[in-house]
């Protein structure tokens, strides 16, 4: 009797481990390597400062008396950051060439540019996720560190979304809902969303001193007051903890959980001391990152799934250095050895430098990486990690960053954006006098920035999933739109090609199943036109969507499609996209594949190829069988086999050889050519 293992839509590879009994399950084949990331903000810190820094701690730090007793105390003469740059970063905003902290820390955060002063939104006013929220979503444990309050624009680009870093209270109640486990800075005040009071219902553990920190353990969930107003600069604190220590209590607290997690830390008032033109402040703000970023380290060499990664969102003050390198910084502390002296002594010196502005500039920032062996950086920086003239040269954008730490973590920050962000506006009213938005024709709604619902007058929670008013529109997670409304917001996925040979044209596609049965129109129209006419339309037809949602249109022109737009008809829901010219015929074939276990001897893959009316097409099919150790041991190939004009159906069935451990199924057209004519997925079998 067969048993089935699995449905591989377009998918070319079935991994198949064979074990005595017959229990299933699906697995991914790369398992993500880092499992915890933990991102750092030296908020100003380019790299004048760094240089500038670099140089005091060369010299020994602060003179006695300069640094109060409970201030960061430096465990080396030098920076911890110079061993770790891998290059630089541009910073500009999408909206000016200099940015803020808003726009800087959204590209960190998301991966986009945005306008200077939006939180977590692009330029037309849509949130996307954050790489925080997407670890959150996944199931890891979050947490930010900060040394201004914890609404400041550079935490609030991690957890929060909004077209003004000023309404710090409609950030504050994002933050507050979203359920992160580690919250560490400063107090907020009496403002309702930054009270006490609100972080103590949600059932986390208050600290306010150093002392409550050394006892936070493994899982605990904690919010920081360690000061009711602003955070003292780190060379005055007292009974404050230094950032380094919060750092320490942050890992502590989010350590243990088996899918990891994920850290922001800002060492916040190093822009401060940028902003005021005060150089002791800028570098005993560094000098405290720096030693949080050592924290990190230490705790990221004591493992092999850890990244710890330091970019500063911009430059702060623009200090101007002698004989600066082209990011604006010096090495050469000899340069301006009397200006260190004068610092070391608490003196805002001028000897021989100067500060171009109290705002921020456009250099370029440091870009510095611990990771485990084998982790390539980010594209376009070094390998070999070192302060060095060359690493200096190095440049990506700011907004390379967030992509790259969700890849090595397995995530996806489309797919989180469309799982928190649903644009529900169409599908209900707004009331500005309560924030409320209610569905249409449903017992639903729920308050801009809340984490709550009602739905049938009962409340629901989202577990941390918040509701985003922005710009005129109204988004919700994914969870609780009607299922019936999902279909009508969801974009339409579809594929369009253009043989040249032929002229043929295919458009195919799906949406939810909901649309089975309703008509779905297809215009083919030219580009630039106000208002069509007969000759500018260069195709159209209507179509009836399948049970499955799927529809398809073919059709030929012989035209130049670049001329001309495509626009598909739903309704009320329009898609407009241009039609792509096909680089292989195979563009017109769907194909899935059955993989089965016969018995305990054989095994069988069987092919379905669906052709779209092309001629002359071939495939070959193959199963490789693999031992314990991924050798291959046989491979067996069927012979070249013409695809069908419409139905391909085959079956390969083959003998196991003795000591298979593993099945791999391969699918190609034109076999020579290596052509897939599906793309890999693995299905596993315990």
């Amino acid at each position: 009797m067969k048993k089935r293992i699995g449905l591989v839509l377009l998918s070319t590879i079935l991994f198949v481990s064979i074990i005595s009994n017959s229990m299933c399950f699906v697995s991914a084949e790369s398992t993500p390597v880092i499992k915890n990331v933990i991102f750092m903000i030296p908020d100003g810190g380019g790299f004048a400062l760094f240089d500038f820094a670099n140089a005091v701690k060369k010299e020994g730090g602060f003179n006695e008396g300069i640094a109060s007793d409970n201030s960061t105390k430096i465990t080396a003469n030098y920076m911890h950051l110079k061993n770790y740059l891998i290059g630089t970063e541009t910073t500009h905003s999408a909206s000016n060439s200099v940015t803020d902290s808003a726009a800087a820390g959204t590209a960190l955060s998301s991966g986009y540019k945005t306008n200077n002063g939006y939180i977590g939104i692009d330029p037309t006013g849509r949130p996307n996720a954050t790489i925080l929220e997407t670890a959150q979503l996944a199931g890891k444990r979050t947490g930010i560190v900060s040394t201004y309050h914890w609404a400041h624009a550079t935490p609030a680009a991690f957890t929060a979304h909004n077209e003004s870093r000023n309404n710090v209270a409609v950030l504050a109640e994002q933050i507050v809902n979203q359920g992160l486990d580690v919250v560490l800075g400063v107090g907020f005040g009496s403002a309702q969303w930054g009270s006490i009071d609100e972080a103590v219902k949600r059932g986390y553990t208050i600290t306010t001193s150093r002392e409550d920190l050394e006892k936070v353990t493994q899982g605990a969930k904690i919010w920081g007051n360690h000061h009711k107003t602003g955070f003292p600069d780190d060379i005055k604190l007292t009974t404050e903890p230094t950032l380094a220590q919060m750092t320490a209590a942050a890992i502590r607290a989010l350590e243990g959980s088996n899918k990891g997690f994920f850290l922001m830390v800002e060492g916040s008032k190093v822009d401060a001391g940028g902003h005021g033109n005060n150089l002791v402040q800028a570098v005993s703000e560094y000098i405290a990152f720096d030693e949080a970023f050592k924290v990190a380290v230490d705790y990221a060499k004591t493992r092999n799934d850890t990244i710890v990664i330091a970019v500063p969102d911009h430059d702060t003050g623009g200090l101007n250095l002698p004989n600066p390198d082209s990011v604006g910084g010096n090495p050469n502390s000899s340069d301006y050895a009397e200006a260190v002296a004068e610092v070391k002594a608490g003196i805002n010196s001028k000897e021989g430098i100067s500060w171009t502005t109290d705002g921020h500039t456009n250099r370029r920032c440091g870009v510095w990486m611990y990771a485990p062996s084998g982790i390539k950086p980010p594209k376009g920086l070094s390998e070999v990690p070192g302060n060095t003239p060359e690493n200096r040269k190095l440049v990506i954008d700011n907004t390379e960053i967030a992509p790259y730490l969700a890849d090595l973590m397995g995530l996806d920050l489309k797919a989180a954006t469309d799982e928190l962000f649903v644009d529900v506006t169409d599908f209900g009213t707004f009331d500005s006098s309560n924030n409320t938005f209610t569905f249409n024709d449903y017992n639903i709604s729920i308050v801009a920035n809340q984490s709550v619902a009602t739905v049938d007058g009962k409340s629901v929670d989202l577990d941390g999933k918040v509701a985003v008013y922005s710009k005129g529109k109204f988004y919700v997670p994914k969870c609780l739109v009607p299922k019936k409304l999902i279909g009508h917001e969801m974009k339409i996925k579809t594929a369009r090609y253009k043989d040249q040979a032929t002229g043929r044209i295919i458009v195919k596609g799906k949406l939810h199943r909901d649309f089975a049965g309703r008509p779905v129109t297809l215009l083919m129209y030219k580009n630039d036109v106000d208002s069509l006419t007969e000759n500018d339309i260069g195709y159209i037809d209507q179509s009836v969507i399948n049970n499955d949602g799927s529809y398809v249109f073919t059709f030929k022109f012989f035209g130049n499609v670049n001329d001309y737009k495509l626009g598909m008809y739903l309704a009320n829901q329009t898609v407009t996209d241009s039609i792509t010219e096909a680089t292989a015929s195979y563009s017109w074939l769907d194909t899935s594949v059955l993989l089965y276990k016969e018995n305990d001897s054989f095994v069988s893959g069987e092919l379905l190829i669906k052709n779209y009316d092309i001629e002359g097409l071939t495939y070959c099919m193959a199963l490789a069988f693999y031992d314990a150790n991924n050798k291959l041991i046989q491979l067996t190939l069927s012979d070249m086999k013409d695809i069908d004009k419409d139905i391909t159906l085959d079956n390969l069935k083959v003998l196991m050889p003795e000591g298979t451990a593993m099945v791999k199924a391969f699918v190609w057209a034109n076999y020579t050519q290596m052509i897939p004519l599906c793309k890999e997925d693995h299905i596993i079998m315990q």
